[in-house]
């Protein structure tokens, strides 16, 4: 039985990893290539997950926690995928808040499981905002903790891909590549999800690189955990109806507005927020950054209007879980109220994610 390759996708929260499987994924396409995905979170209900299952792309989901702890279920999925959907590759997107991936996944399946998969190198996906906070060194973001997570997710990428290159011009580009540079030495590439440059060197990169997992580092688990806990996780979905046509991008976007602004004025700092909305005809997600951002919409938010319709909310803030809960509902409830809609909720998880706790660790030199 041939092997069959698995890229392991990680980088912090909000740095376009989904958008970038998804153009990574036309782009095999393009090349009569196909590729599956598992995707990966803290929690269930994941906005990648039905993404890219709305893009009819063989997905996986591996909820309640990172592929370092959920080891025996990663192997699983790809084993299921591969049974069922025969993917060329496997690109597998790590939770936003996890590192270590090549001690704790990279080099197990490299031991155990060597005569199955081979294994493509690390990209550590990252946008500009984030560095530019890491040159700042600015704790007023994010606390210490959570700068250490950043810094040891950058050195353990065997590629580092600057993403969202769209959103900055040339020369700070060249900026953020030195900073980049100084903090991890480590190859680099430029890239726009959004737009589609620099995806096809990424797609190459994937499929022909070898020397995968090759940066095993020492972590401080204390640490670690104390960076994930730091950040409240909350994942909804909620159904809303009405009795007359509303605008859904209109309620999604007011929606976005009243949270961002809660979230400014209780003193929290969102890493990622992103709301992904559907209807009998339509399906689209908008999705914020930072505090300061404006909420983009990843297919430009174009919807006719409907009498219902169904929201998936991932939040990922630095904040208390309980606050984040009260949040999420004053908004939605104050949006409803504004579009005289009904919003009922289906799910709600509100969390701070556990100490990892790998299935395994193997330290010894990566080979």
């Amino acid at each position: 039985m041939s092997r069959v390759r698995i890229a392991c996708i990680g980088g912090f929260l909000g740095a376009g990893k989904t958008t970038a499987l998804q153009a990574a994924a036309e782009e095999l396409s393009k090349r009569g290539l196909k590729a599956g995905v598992i995707t990966n979170d803290q929690g269930t209900e994941i906005v990648d997950t039905k993404v890219m299952q709305n893009l009819n792309i063989p997905t996986r989901e591996i909820g309640g926690g990172c592929f370092c702890c959920k080891f025996a279920d990663l192997v699983e999925q790809a084993e299921q995928i591969l049974g069922q959907e025969q993917p060329d590759i496997i690109l597998a997107e790590a939770v936003g808040s996890c590192t270590d991936l090549s001690a704790t996944v990279y080099q197990p399946l490299r031991k155990y499981y060597r005569h199955r998969f081979d294994l493509a190198p690390l990209s550590i996906l990252v946008e500009p905002h984030r560095v530019n906070m890491l040159a700042r060194e600015s704790r007023n973001e994010f606390p210490e903790d959570v700068h250490y997570l950043f810094k040891k997710q950058l050195a353990e990428a065997d590629l580092i891909v600057l993403n969202k290159l769209d959103t900055i011009d040339r020369d700070e580009a060249q900026e953020i590549e030195k900073v980049i540079a100084n903090v991890a030495g480590i190859p680099m590439l430029g890239m726009s999800a959004l737009t589609h440059a620099g995806v096809p060197e990424w797609v190459n990169f994937l499929l022909t690189e070898g020397g995968a997992g090759k940066r095993v580092l020492d972590i401080n688990y204390e640490t670690y955990a104390r960076a994930e806990a730091a950040l409240g996780w909350l994942n909804a979905t909620v159904e809303v109806t009405a009795m007359h046509e509303f605008s859904p991008n209109e309620f999604a976007g007011a929606l976005m507005e009243r949270f961002q602004r809660g979230a400014v004025d209780a003193g929290m700092n969102i890493a990622h927020l992103k709301i992904l909305v559907a209807t009998n005809t339509d399906t689209d997600r908008i999705a914020l950054t930072e505090n300061r951002g404006r909420p983009q919409w990843s297919g430009g938010g174009v919807f006719a209007a409907v009498r219902d319709m169904s929201l998936t909310i991932n939040a990922r803030v630095h904040a208390n879980p309980d606050d984040l809960n009260r949040l999420s509902q004053e908004s939605l409830a104050a949006s409803a109220g504004e579009f005289r809609v009904s919003a009922n909720l289906a799910h709600l998880e509100s969390f701070s994610p556990l100490p990892p706790k790998p299935q395994y660790r193997m330290t010894g030199d990566a080979v």
